[in-house]
C-alpha cells in the first residue's frame, strides 16, 4: 500500500524577490513584503558574509531599533523598498545598465531569522 502526501499547489505569497529600480531603490515585490512580514519592520541592517569572501549574497536583519548602519523601509501605498544605492557603488553593481534582481529566503544564523539575498544570474 503507497501512502501519498500530496503538495499544495497554492503559493500563500506569490513572488518572492526583491527589484533594484535605477534609483538606488531595492523593491520589495508583493510576496516579498508578505514573506518578510516587512509592514511590522522599520529598517534593516545590511551586510555581507565576511567568513566567506566568494559568497555575494546580501544579507538582511530587521533592526530592533534604527542606527547609523540601518535602511529605513519606505512605503509608498502598498509597495515597500529601501535606498541601497550606497551598497550596490560599493559593490560595483552597474544597477542603472543592468536588471538585478534579487531571490529572497529567510535563513536562521546564530538563532536570528535574517533574508539572504540572491542575486539571479542572467542566462
Amino acid at each position: 500500500m503507497i501512502e501519498l502526501d500530496f503538495f499544495d499547489s497554492s503559493n500563500k505569497f506569490g513572488v518572492i524577490k526583491a527589484t533594484v529600480h535605477k534609483t538606488g531603490k531595492l523593491g520589495f515585490s508583493s510576496g516579498a513584503s508578505k514573506f518578510m512580514d516587512i509592514e511590522n519592520v522599520n529598517s534593516f541592517n545590511i551586510g555581507l558574509n565576511k567568513a566567506d569572501v566568494d559568497d555575494k549574497n546580501l544579507y538582511l536583519v530587521p533592526a530592533e531599533s534604527a542606527t547609523d548602519k540601518s535602511f529605513k523601509v519606505v512605503r509608498a501605498g502598498e509597495y515597500y523598498y529601501i535606498f541601497i544605492k550606497n551598497i550596490l557603488r560599493e559593490l560595483k553593481v552597474d544597477y542603472k545598465n543592468e536588471s538585478v534582481i534579487y531571490d529572497i529566503e529567510d535563513i536562521e544564523n546564530d538563532g536570528k531569522q535574517l533574508f539572504k539575498l540572491t542575486r539571479r544570474e542572467r542566462k
